[in-house]
């Protein structure tokens, strides 16, 4: 498995069968996608794409810090979770964001995903809410610099 920087748009197919498969591939073109302090990260099998993640720089008041960053988008292939993929996407941007000196990352956590992200050092912020079409989320930010997880979670 190899993470590497992918275009925004290479995310699509992934996000369209992962996050949005009742929506449009055009809607998997996301706010934010192309601005210049935007980067994507993708995980790679051989030369298949298996796992991505987007990462912006973006306020939420909710979140404390200066320089926050947040993390949209991250989908892995269904036959392929709980494998450490995500995992490994998350700490690659952790490294990212910690040379761009930013001191926050946070992102909305759909419910299913909110132990995953518990694992990785995020907690809540605030209380459950709706995305119409999509379900319940939580705001969950963690501190970029703190300590790694264990490994396993």
């Amino acid at each position: 498995m190899r993470i590497r920087f992918i275009r925004a748009r290479e995310t699509w197919p992934l996000r369209h069968r992962v996050l949005r498969p009742h929506q449009e591939l055009e809607d998997c073109d996301f706010p934010n996608d192309r601005n210049p302090d935007s980067f994507h990260l993708g995980a790679f099998e051989q030369d298949e794409l298996v796992g991505i993640a987007s990462f912006y720089a973006e306020r939420n008041e909710q979140v404390k810090g200066w320089k926050q960053y947040r993390l949209r988008g991250m989908a892995v292939a269904p036959e392929l979770q709980g494998r450490g993929i995500g995992r490994k996407l998350v700490l690659v941007a952790l490294d990212h964001l910690e040379a761009r000196h930013a001191d926050s990352l946070w992102c909305n956590a759909r419910t299913r995903a909110a132990e995953f992200y518990g694992t990785m050092g995020f907690t809540s912020v605030g209380e459950p809410f709706d995305i119409p079409g999509i379900g319940e989320h939580y705001v969950m930010s963690r501190q970029v610099l703190l300590p790694a997880p264990p490994a396993g979670g």
